[in-house]
């Protein structure tokens, strides 16, 4: 019986790991245009370039978008603006190229972790549906 073999990483990740993409089956790629210093009116167009790289990368493989999101509170990087609408404009740019594309990707996440914030900063917590007390943003 053969097992599918998947790796996940940041998109980026896949052009420094060719013989980890040779072994597996399905890629699974990490892209946030937050995280890069992405101004909202741009992180559809770059969100679907990240998907390319990876997808060019991964040739015949099956690419899916393991996490993505954009937070809705917290200090803003560089360009990148947290923000409820920002959160909300990102998440329904991304319904769209879904319903589009066929597209499979995954949302990060369902709840805010107030857990989360020591390593990467105050917005770490908040980049779920609903909030620390299940409470539904929207």
């Amino acid at each position: 019986m053969k097992v599918p073999v998947a790796y996940m990483d940041a998109y980026y990740e896949f052009t420094e790991r060719p013989l980890i993409l040779e072994a597996c089956d399905v890629v699974l790629a990490n892209c946030y245009s937050f995280w890069e210093d992405c101004d909202m009116d741009y992180s559809p167009l770059y969100i679907k370039d990240m998907f390319q790289r990876a997808l060019r990368k991964g040739i015949g493989k099956n690419v899916i978008i393991s996490e993505t999101g954009w937070p809705s509170q917290g200090t803003n990087l560089e360009g990148a603006f947290p923000s409820y609408e920002n959160y909300l404009k990102y998440f329904m740019n991304m319904q769209k190229w879904h319903r589009k594309t066929k597209l499979k990707s995954f949302h990060l996440s369902s709840f805010d972790e107030s857990s989360k914030g020591v390593t990467e900063g105050d917005v770490e917590t908040y980049w779920g549906l609903w909030e620390k007390d299940e409470q539904l943003k929207f």
